[in-house]
């Protein structure tokens, strides 16, 4: 990624449609009708640009920054919860036969 002209870069692209968004953001939040329902569509998409450029940046000059995932911290920690379930559950049957004895 570092050989590509900065201008080509895909941090540089979203860098731009962060500064035009902002720049909306900026006009309706300072006009006549700051309206929610104008605002919220222009943070929502601030905040996706914002994170996207993080994981660009990182990635282009190789940072070494940990983006964790919502998504994948959720599964890990439901498969983690089971694991734990299915030991918990073979212990007690365990626990369970050694009583019958």
């Amino acid at each position: 990624m570092q050989n590509l002209p900065s201008e080509e870069r895909p941090s540089t692209k979203l860098l731009r449609d962060l500064y035009k968004n902002r720049k909306k953001l900026i006009e309706i939040e300072s006009s006549n009708e700051p309206y929610v329902s104008k605002i919220r569509p222009l943070l929502q998409k601030d905040y996706w640009l914002s994170h996207a450029l993080i994981k660009f940046l990182n990635y282009e000059y190789d940072l070494g920054i940990k983006i964790k995932n919502k998504k994948t911290e959720n599964k890990s920690a439901i498969e983690k919860l089971k694991l734990m379930q299915s030991k918990l559950s073979k212990k007690m049957n365990y626990e369970e036969e050694e009583d019958l004895f």
